[in-house]
């Protein structure tokens, strides 16, 4: 099956906890004043594929994406007017004017008395944003025609500085309502999915699409994505979990890591899912979004090995990207002293 955007659901699994030290925890969990006071990343409380069941108020900062009365995307809570989702999310056929935001759902068939329902105002998608399949550039900013109050149920999650950097097999957390399965639909009540999954080096994701490549549906993985799942699948994002966070806990507070962008197929062997790393715009977002924090914060823990990770014998993708660039450097350096005669 060839790629398909998230823009239906998750299969989630258990949520573990993730507790990691951060070197300027107070940029993490800064007070948000306008809208009500709330600190960012920090829930008030304390089945994407193969996922289970959130709990009510867990993921604050989830939001529902609606097009004429229908979920078609997740998007996340960044300040009281402006959400973050995938530029895909609103393909140009599609009139602004149709959507509405839902946030505070956590059941989408049973919605709770303190659900709020507001309407868009403007999209602002990235320039480098395509409308293609797979396009760099995957990420928009929504700007809500009113401000929305903070509650125990709605509160914004922190966005990583630039520099942020979320190590490889680091657990995080991808929440949604897209499918269950390819075809299969979450199914009534429509209950809020999570699915921890660990963080896959950039090198051994693209090592995984290209092993048995579609030569018509070639999938490119750029510098502005990184990944997260499986080698052997089973647990992914789906359709209609697209423009939905990753979030990923250092200290006290969650950061938005990723956005959901693509995938091929969902839960297939050597497919993770693959999401836009939103320290790649956090400047951009900055410029647009003036009232957002910025959190420059470190991970405490150092990267692990991807032959560990995914618990597999097969070597094609476990070799080191450092080892590999010290190879060639080494080669190369070998290469120009013989041109020059000097061994």
């Amino acid at each position: 099956m060839g790629r398909q955007k998230r823009t239906l659901g998750l299969g989630l699994s258990l949520l573990l906890s993730c507790a990691f030290l951060s070197s300027s925890h107070s940029a993490a969990v800064e007070d948000v004043r306008t809208g009500g006071t709330a600190l960012c990343g920090v829930p008030s409380m304390g089945r994407i594929i193969g996922g289970m069941n959130a709990q009510r108020g867990q993921w604050p900062w989830q939001v529902n994406l609606n097009f004429d009365g229908h979920h078609v995307c997740g998007a996340t809570l960044i300040a009281p007017q402006w959400l973050v989702t995938a530029a895909h999310c609103f393909p140009p056929v599609n009139p602004i004017d149709r959507y509405e935001v839902t946030l505070g759902a956590f059941q989408l068939k049973n919605p709770s008395d303190d659900l709020v329902e507001k309407l868009i105002q403007e999209v602002l998608k990235h320039p480098e944003y395509t409308d293609d399949e797979g396009s760099k550039g995957d990420i928009a900013l929504v700007k809500l025609k009113e401000p929305v109050s903070y509650t125990r149920t709605i509160r914004p999650i922190c966005l990583p500085a630039s520099t942020v950097d979320f190590p490889r097999g680091m657990k995080c957390t991808v929440t949604g309502w897209g499918n269950i399965l390819t075809s299969t639909s979450l199914p009534s009540p429509m209950t809020l999915q999570q699915l921890e999954v660990p963080i896959i080096g950039l090198d051994t994701c693209k090592c995984l699409y290209s092993k048995d490549p579609d030569p018509e549906d070639p999938h490119v993985l750029h510098n502005d994505m990184m990944c997260a799942g499986f080698a052997e699948g089973k647990k992914d994002a789906c359709q209609g979990d697209s423009g939905g966070p990753l979030s990923c806990r250092i200290g006290d507070a969650w950061l938005l890591a990723g956005v959901v962008s693509w995938g091929d197929a969902c839960g297939a062997a050597n497919r993770p899912g693959v999401y836009i790393r939103t320290a790649a715009y956090a400047d951009w977002i900055k410029e647009k979004v003036p009232e957002v924090a910025l959190s420059n914060v470190v991970a405490s823990m150092e990267p692990v090995s991807e032959t560990d990770l995914f618990n597999t014998t097969d070597e094609e993708c476990s070799v080191a990207p450092g080892l590999l660039s010290a190879f060639w450097i080494l080669l190369a350096s070998l290469f120009v002293a013989y041109i020059f005669g000097t061994v």
